[in-house]
């Protein structure tokens, strides 16, 4: 029997933990190895699916073992650096969840190292393997609306996703990095490959006006979820400290105008309380417009004319799974695994969206438009 290619993860939270499940669930020649987490549920939970694995207490454990040749990394954001270098250095591949690092530095460490190393870097920006965004792309390359002229895009979390983002670690910044990057880079990164340019100025503004003690009382109006009892606002697993405290430094409203080097214009909305959630995209072109909200699965293309007829395509209705990115990641993961095919993200699109996320909060923290090409330079992008 052939020897299998065996995977060692770093932080096996429910976000690593869920790829990982279906992973070797659906490719038995991959062995879940090793674990390095501090969480006792964590490490059960590995080791529900692989009992005989691996249980380190340290990361430097984890990559002595000669059978790990992969390692998967959720830990929190602020380790990534510390993890993605230590993995390739000790000869490892290494997934990397998103966000690539909390700050600029950290992030062109990991490039430097990746290429230092020339090991293989797959870079967790799910949304790029949603059938709806390959769909949109699609179309965009059949030339359906000519050349992009502006875009509108946003992303409007239902109040108890919201809620959860205030009450774990997310909610501060030395943890997680802002909210734009560490829950927003997905969106910049879909942008970014839709309009195929860099930003080279942006400008935002946003705040925390939602997720206040003022604001406590709502969710007593509302009440508890009446299916299980939890509280409004804490309804997601795990949900244990109260959101509505201002032990945070994170908004939970901002928007964002974006302006790209070859002239295309873009605005983002993002809002942690809504009651409509929508992960839409709306691109405007010289010949027409595609309208896509991942949360309902369609895409709606409207050719400019007179008796032009709107072309709707159902890709997926599902909100879980980001909508079918996870399975299409499983897929490419198990490529990437067993048969050495490249990943479709890698640490240039790592830069590109973490960079305009930075931008763009600096802009919101200092209250005016950053021109881009200063840390574009810093990183060594032309």
């Amino acid at each position: 029997m052939p020897q299998r290619s065996g995977i060692g993860v770093l932080g096996f939270g429910n976000r690593v933990g869920g790829l990982v499940a279906q992973l070797v669930a659906s490719n038995p020649q991959i062995e879940l190895v090793s674990v390095c987490d501090p969480a006792p549920g964590s490490v059960k939970a590995a080791q529900a699916m692989a009992p005989a694995l691996q249980v380190c207490a340290d990361p430097a454990e984890m990559l002595q073992n000669p059978r790990v040749g992969w390692v998967l990394i959720g830990s929190p954001n602020q380790f990534h650096r510390e993890h993605a270098s230590l993995a390739m250095r000790a000869g490892k591949h290494v997934f990397c969840e998103k966000p690539l690092a909390t700050n600029l530095s950290d992030c062109l460490a990991i490039r430097d190292v990746v290429r230092e190393t020339s090991r293989s870097f797959f870079f967790g920006l799910v949304l790029r393997y949603a059938p709806l965004y390959t769909r949109v792309r699609a179309l965009l390359d059949e030339g359906s609306i000519g050349e992009i002229i502006s875009v509108e895009f946003n992303e409007t979390l239902g109040f108890n996703h919201g809620g959860y983002i205030h009450q774990d670690w997310r909610r501060h910044r030395a943890a997680a990095g802002t909210h734009m990057l560490e829950k927003c880079c997905h969106d910049i990164d879909i942008v970014n490959w839709m309009v195929g340019s860099r930003a080279t100025s942006v400008a935002s503004f946003g705040g925390l006006r939602f997720f206040t003690p003022a604001n406590r009382h709502i969710a007593d109006e509302i009440g508890p979820n009446p299916a299980n009892g939890r509280r409004a606002f804490q309804d997601w697993p795990q949900s244990n400290h109260d959101p509505f405290t201002l032990d945070k430094d994170i908004v939970d409203h901002q928007v964002a105008i974006i302006e790209f080097a070859n002239g295309v214009r873009a605005s983002f909305h993002t809002n942690c309380s809504a009651a409509i959630s929508e992960r839409r995209l709306l691109l405007l072109g010289t010949r027409g417009a595609i309208r896509a909200d991942l949360n309902t699965g369609t895409v709606e293309l409207q050719k400019l004319g007179w008796d032009e007829p709107r072309i709707v395509h159902r890709v997926t209705s599902t909100l879980a799974d980001h909508a079918g990115a996870d399975a299409q990641l499983v897929v490419a993961l198990a490529d990437w695994i067993l048969r050495s095919v490249p990943p479709r993200t890698g640490i240039d699109h790592a830069l590109d969206s973490a960079i305009t996320c930075f931008g763009i909060d600096q802009a919101l923290d200092e209250r005016r438009v950053i021109e881009m090409q200063p840390l574009w330079k810093k990183a060594g992008i032309g």
